[in-house]
């Protein structure tokens, strides 16, 4: 029986993959991962530690519409799509289906905190931006059970390294300038009281910080554009995408030359083993 945060995410996810896919190519690029034009400083960062995907096992938790689940049955995985939302998993479906790798993948619409495998059954579990929606510690002894022994568990997340910074970010006079991305009412950004839980969890825990100036910027359109009007780029898209890189490069050397930025960072990635 669904709780009732896990029955408003999959109302709002039922939602946005029509709003988002509707009348839209399901085609994914082989050679692009999905998320690379402005969000590749994340995957890039995720992939560092996902290893050869070739004839790996790999669970992806939220898996949304199954654009990167497809993107790993492409370079040869065997891939598991879990996601509350059982419209997004209908698309996901037909997704792997027009890409021909539906033999490469198994898609199923269930909460993340009871999920009907069974126990070691991956590699990797892969989680992208989707950790903070679900009950951590339900989540996280399900992923424990599921992973064969050493196996890898990697997930991208809003993270919050102060509490001070944190509530300023959220303050009315920051948010009138800079809203705040929220999906559901039930979502929430992880803190170092999440990342304790994780530790008492999984063993090896490795984090890398990323995002400083880069949201800020993008989030300016004014400032971005005049930024963007700088850079290469065969069309108005790509120039966009350059300069957004460009920021995101710019805080990966603030973040590996100056660690204590790490405080004002958006993002983690988390890797660790069972």
């Amino acid at each position: 029986m669904e709780t009732q945060r896990q029955e408003i995410e999959r109302a709002v996810f039922n939602r946005l993959v029509h709003s988002k896919w509707d009348q839209r190519s399901l085609m994914v690029d082989k050679e692009r991962p999905p998320f690379a034009d402005y969000s590749g400083d994340l995957f890039d960062g995720a992939q560092r530690f996902m290893g050869r995907l070739n004839g790996m096992n790999i669970l992806e938790l939220g898996c949304g519409s199954g654009d990167l689940a497809v993107w790993f049955a492409l370079q040869g995985a065997q891939v598991t799509g879990i996601d509350v939302s059982d419209e997004s998993i209908r698309v996901a479906k037909k997704r792997a289906e027009e890409n021909g790798v539906a033999s490469w993948t198994n898609f199923l619409a269930c909460p993340a905190e009871a999920i009907p495998m069974p126990d070691a059954a991956f590699d990797t579990i892969f989680i992208n931006v989707s950790l903070h929606h679900l009950e951590l510690e339900q989540a996280l002894a399900e992923c424990r059970r599921l992973l064969k022994p050493q196996g890898r568990f990697i997930a991208v997340e809003p993270f919050s390294f102060s509490k001070m910074i944190q509530k300023i970010r959220t303050s009315r006079f920051v948010t009138k300038w800079y809203p705040i991305r929220q999906e559901t009412p039930t979502e929430r950004i992880l803190t170092v009281e999440d990342l304790d839980r994780i530790k008492t969890v999984f063993s090896g825990v490795q984090i890398t910080p990323f995002r400083i100036l880069s949201p800020f910027i993008f989030k300016a359109k004014p400032v971005f554009h005049a930024f963007s009007k700088l850079f290469p780029g065969k069309d108005w898209e790509t120039k966009k995408q350059n300069c957004n890189r460009f920021f995101q490069r710019v805080d990966e050397f603030l973040l590996s030359h100056l660690p204590f930025l790490k405080y004002f960072s958006r993002y983690i990635v988390i890797a660790c083993v069972k």
